[in-house]
C-alpha cells in the first residue's frame, strides 16, 4: 500500500499555505478569497484544503471566516477531516450558498483564484450579485506559491514515482506476451489501485510502426514483433501525480528504429544535463528539439512540463517559459520521435532540481529491445 511518511505534517502543511494565501490577500487588500475548482482541475483547490471531489464543483472562502462548499454532500465528512476546515456545505447548484457567504461578510475587495476554469454564469452571478465589490485576479500569484515543492510534496512525487516505475517494469513484462493494447492498459492501470495509490491519468498504449501519433486511446490492436510500444502513464498520490514514458520493440529492432532511438536519447541527454537552478526553462526544450531536428526529424511536442498536483497542466511549459530553474521544482523531461516505419519513439522521466543539479524520480530500465 501506498504509504508516504509525514501525513502528520499536514496540518502544519496546509497551515502554512492557507498563511501565504493571506499574506496575498493582504498584499492586494482582500477581505475575502474565493478559490474555485471544477471536475479534474481543482489544483488550487485542493493545494489549500488537501481535498478534491470526486465529482462537481468546490469553492473555498478564505476570509473572517475559513468555508468550502461542493456541488454533492457525499464527501463532506471526509473533506472535513484531510483539511482540518470544520465548515463544509454542499448544494447540487452551490453558487447561491457561496453568494450568501460572501454578502453576510460585506467584502469590499474580493480575490479570486481558479476563475478561468469557472463557468460563466457563475462568474456573472458573483459579480452581478456583489455590485459594490472590487474583485481581484489572485490566480497567478496562488499558482507561482506551487511552483516549489515543500519536502512532504516531494516525499508523495517519489511515492507516485515510484510506483510508476513498477507499473512501466510490468509493461516490460507484458509486452511480449502478445496481448492487445486495452489489455496492457488494463493490467497497468491495476497496480496503483492495488498499492494505495491511483492512476494520474489513462494510461497510454500506442503500438505499430504504420500510424505514430504522440497520444491517443488504447485500441483492441494486438502487439506484435517487429512493433514499436509506446507507454505513457503516470500513479498518483494524496494527488500528487507522476507522468513517465518508456518505449519498446517487440523483437530485434530495425536499423531505422535503433537510430530514432539514439536520437531520443540523445535529446533527452541534453535536456538532463540543463535541469539545474538558474538555467531558464525553455533552454531544456531548445536544447532537445535541436538534436531531434539535427536528426532529420519533426519536433512534434515539447520537451517537458511542470508535475504536482497536475501533469501536462502543470507549471513550467518547458517550451516557452524563460523562468530559471531553481531548487525545489519537479518536472518530467519527455523527447519523442514519431515517424511512419519507426512508429512512436519517447523517453520520459521525472525530475527534481536540486541545489546543485537534479534527482531522478523515475529510474526504471529503460532498455529498448524486448524479447518476446
Amino acid at each position: 500500500m501506498a504509504n508516504v511518511e509525514g501525513a502528520a505534517a499536514w496540518p502544519a502543511e496546509l497551515e502554512q499555505r492557507r498563511a501565504r494565501l493571506r499574506g496575498l490577500m493582504e498584499q492586494a487588500r482582500c477581505d475575502v478569497a474565493v478559490v474555485f475548482g471544477c471536475d479534474a482541475h481543482a489544483e488550487a483547490f485542493r493545494y489549500l484544503t488537501n481535498f478534491a471531489p470526486v465529482l462537481g464543483d468546490s469553492w473555498l472562502l478564505l476570509g473572517a471566516e475559513t468555508r468550502c462548499v461542493l456541488t454533492f454532500q457525499w464527501q463532506v465528512d471526509e473533506a472535513r477531516g484531510l483539511s482540518g476546515i470544520e465548515r463544509w456545505d454542499g448544494a447540487f447548484d452551490p453558487v447561491p450558498l457561496v453568494l450568501a457567504a460572501l454578502r453576510a461578510g460585506r467584502p469590499r475587495r474580493i480575490g479570486l483564484a481558479g476563475q478561468e476554469r469557472m463557468p460563466a454564469p457563475a462568474h456573472r452571478a458573483l459579480v452581478e450579485g456583489l455590485p459594490d465589490a472590487v474583485f481581484v485576479d489572485l490566480g497567478a500569484a496562488l499558482a507561482e506559491l506551487r511552483r516549489k515543492k515543500s519536502a512532504l510534496e516531494v516525499a508523495r512525487l517519489r511515492e507516485a514515482a515510484r510506483i510508476t516505475d513498477a507499473m512501466l517494469d510490468a509493461a516490460r513484462r507484458l509486452v511480449g506476451r502478445g496481448c492487445t493494447e486495452a489489455e496492457m492498459a488494463a493490467e497497468l492501470s491495476i497496480i496503483p489501485w492495488r498499492q494505495g495509490a491511483r492512476c494520474a491519468f489513462e494510461t497510454t498504449v500506442v503500438s505499430g510502426v504504420d500510424h505514430p501519433v504522440p497520444i491517443r486511446r488504447p485500441t483492441g490492436r494486438a502487439i506484435a514483433a517487429g512493433d514499436s510500444v509506446m507507454v505513457d502513464l503516470g500513479a498518483e498520490v494524496d494527488g500528487y501525480q507522476a507522468d513517465a514514458t518508456r518505449t519498446f520493440v517487440v523483437g530485434a529492432p530495425s536499423p531505422a528504429q535503433r537510430r530514432a532511438w539514439d536520437v531520443v536519447l540523445r535529446a533527452y541527454d541534453a535536456a538532463l544535463q540543463l535541469a539545474r537552478p538558474g538555467v531558464p526553462c525553455r533552454d531544456l526544450h531548445h536544447a532537445a528539439a535541436r538534436v531531434i531536428r539535427d536528426a532529420g526529424f519533426e519536433v512534434a511536442h515539447r520537451t517537458g512540463h511542470g508535475i504536482g498536483l497536475a501533469t501536462s497542466f502543470e507549471w513550467p511549459s518547458l517550451d516557452v517559459e524563460p523562468a530559471p530553474l531553481v531548487p525545489g521544482m519537479t518536472l518530467c523531461i519527455e523527447p519523442g520521435v514519431y515517424a511512419p516505419g519507426i512508429g512512436n519513439m519517447k523517453l520520459e522521466d521525472d525530475v527534481l532540481i536540486t541545489e546543485t543539479g537534479c534527482e531522478l524520480l523515475t529510474r526504471c530500465d529503460r532498455g529498448l529491445e524486448v524479447v518476446p
